[in-house]
């Protein structure tokens, strides 16, 4: 049987043979999808893999995506990014780090640093490394755990991965949803390294902040401190009416009565689940502000979202909407999703 540690140090460095071939991505969901991301005020770069599909190189950490009919869209020399999206001719560049991935296929795509591994965001194994044939090539398969989230709990990762390169060939989420994979692929065949760098003009990422308007930024640390000075240095603390309505119903068990949902009709403002009443220990905890209790029929957790907390009143009115006429009667035993660090 193939170990964990043997896969990770196969995939750590990325592909060790030059690879190329097809990419498209799938989601299997008529539901919203949401992205949520923060910048320090330049343009984000994305990576461009789109639903039509590419074409992906990649060597080392090095990668270079580009449209099916073989348009620069993005290449990387494993710490610069290029993206040519929105000007072929003078693309804009940031560090590979800072790039967002709204969709799948970014372990195919962008090598994570080797710290990742050492982390709790899908970097454990839930279960045995697996062998399989993919695209006619010999391939291992594992099951990676989330780390806990402030949004909805996440599901797991399942990564395929070539034997013989290293090369991730597969991307797929745990409860089926979405992913990413090669169609086809040619592993060691000569790829020139000029392919995966750009010497040409650019748009920093200095300059994307002054293209918005963010050039000027006045000093913060000034005027909060003319702020402390006349109008309060002490905290401000208001009660604040928030709709908890949820936009939509993420999953349904019908039979046992568990679900999940996003809160918030038009903001995301948290998350509510359910599950039958049980003292089986519950992988939904997180870092975030949370609120969890158990009636004589369910467990209830709770995840508020931003800086927000609830007192007393506030909790009790949440839990009396939500099951009326029915007492707390105990708190379940939270854990954290795919990680055992608290």
């Amino acid at each position: 049987m193939t170990e964990w540690v043997q896969m990770l140090v196969g995939m750590a460095d990325g592909p060790t043979q030059p690879v190329h071939g097809v990419v498209v991505p799938y989601r299997n969901s008529d539901e919203p999808f949401h992205f949520y991301y923060a910048t320090s005020g330049e343009e984000p770069v994305f990576l461009p893999i789109g639903r039509e599909g590419v074409r992906l190189y990649r060597w080392g950490r090095r990668s270079r995506i580009e449209s099916v009919d073989r348009e620069v869209l993005f290449v990387s020399d494993g710490s610069s990014a290029w993206d040519f999206t929105c000007d072929p001719d003078r693309p804009r560049c940031t560090e590979l780090r800072r790039v967002k991935s709204p969709g799948s296929g970014r372990h195919l795509a962008i090598t994570p640093p080797v710290t990742h591994w050492a982390g709790h965001h899908h970097a454990r194994p839930t279960g045995p490394v697996t062998d399989l044939e993919f695209l006619g090539r010999r391939c291992w398969s594992v099951d990676l755990a989330p780390r806990e989230s402030l949004n909805m709990p996440k599901p797991s990762l399942r990564l395929i991965v070539d034997v013989d390169s290293g090369a991730v060939l597969g991307q797929h989420s745990g409860d089926g949803i979405d992913g990413a994979a090669y169609t086809d692929v040619t592993v060691g065949e000569p790829l020139d390294p000029s392919l995966f760098a750009w010497g040409g003009p650019v748009v920093t990422d200095d300059e994307s902040c002054a293209r918005i308007g963010q050039g000027d930024t006045p000093d913060v640390e000034r005027a909060m401190q003319w702020f402390r000075e006349n109008i309060t240095a002490e905290p401000i603390h208001v009660p604040v009416l928030t709709d908890f309505t949820p936009r939509f119903v993420d999953s349904i068990d019908r039979q046992s009565g568990a679900f999940s949902a996003p809160l918030g009709p038009d903001q995301p403002a948290g998350w509510l689940i359910r599950r039958p009443r049980s003292t089986e220990p519950w992988a939904v905890k997180t870092y975030g502000y949370q609120i969890a209790w158990s009636t004589g029929r369910f467990d209830w957790a709770c995840q508020i979202h931003g800086n927000g907390t609830l007192d007393a009143a506030g909790i009790s009115a949440l839990q009396q909407q939500l099951h009326p006429g029915e007492p707390v009667m105990g708190t379940p035993h939270l854990v954290f999703g795919g990680s055992d660090e608290p």
